[in-house]
């Protein structure tokens, strides 16, 4: 029998483990899946949830004269689905595509792709240090980048250094989910042993629960990560690449000889 448990645990270095998502659920099916076949029960507690702009009116003067932009970057699947959206609602039609399509990894290549155009750029370094490295325009060429509310400037400042005319546009915003959050402090009450974040914005609203209660705390990649650590949160291990196996191989890192809660 203790032969058969130790083998079991070999196949599945995560079972009887607790691992907590804090994305929301429309986005969390394939992680979710992943730390399942590794032997975790999974726990959802979305932290934010994704809503639509404050105002359409910077993405729908986009649209309108979308024809004279020479490259579009998407800087994540959340962009490109309201994206997508307003421009069949803006437009009516799907225009031909700008000369320079940009993912910062294959997550949102794959969400572009599926929306009908593909991408030209998207970089191994799937994070926004290595979309800003991998994106090359000539000088004065227009850019578009739809992205979150408040999102990072890296990109957009790379760019503009290097004589491209920007244009950067709210396509979505989080806000935060207080009935995730709700289960969030119910599964840390309960012990749960690991808590996943996939976003800075996650990780502000989820540092805050007392250093997460003894739980492990894991980073999808150095951004998110950046964001525990100026809440006073360690981050037990970073995924290598934002995607559902590295994020699940990390939260096995992250436990790896370290006792339940």
């Amino acid at each position: 029998m203790a032969q058969n448990v130790y083998n079991a645990a070999v196949r599945k270095p995560l079972a009887g483990r607790s691992v907590i998502i804090t994305r929301p659920r429309a986005k969390s099916g394939e992680v979710a899946a992943a730390l399942a076949k590794l032997g975790a029960r999974v726990i959802h507690a979305p932290l934010i949830r994704i809503v639509p702009p404050r105002s359409w009116g910077p993405l729908d003067a986009a649209l309108k004269t979308f024809r004279h932009y020479d490259a579009v970057a998407f800087t994540s699947s959340n962009s490109v689905d309201f994206f997508f959206a307003r421009m069949k609602n803006v437009l009516g039609r799907k225009p031909a595509a700008p000369r320079v399509l940009a993912a910062v990894g294959r997550a949102t290549a794959n969400a572009v792709k599926n929306s009908g155009w593909r991408c030209h750029v998207i970089p191994e370094d799937a994070h926004a240090a290595g979309l800003t490295k991998a994106l090359r325009v000539p000088r004065g060429a227009r850019v578009l980048i739809p992205r979150a509310e408040r999102g990072l400037d890296t990109l957009p400042k790379s760019l503009r250094t290097a004589g491209a005319r920007v244009t950067v546009v709210s396509a979505y915003r989080t806000v935060s989910d207080p009935g995730g959050l709700r289960c969030l402090r119910r599964a840390l009450a309960l012990g749960a042993d690991a808590v996943c974040f996939a976003s800075g914005s996650a990780a502000a609203l989820g540092a805050r629960d007392s250093a997460l209660s003894g739980a492990a705390a894991v980073a999808i990649g150095p951004t998110t990560a950046a964001a525990l650590r100026a809440r006073g949160v360690i981050p037990a291990a970073v995924a290598k690449r934002p995607d559902p196996e590295s994020f699940a191989r990390a939260v096995v890192q992250a436990l790896r000889g370290r006792p339940t809660v």
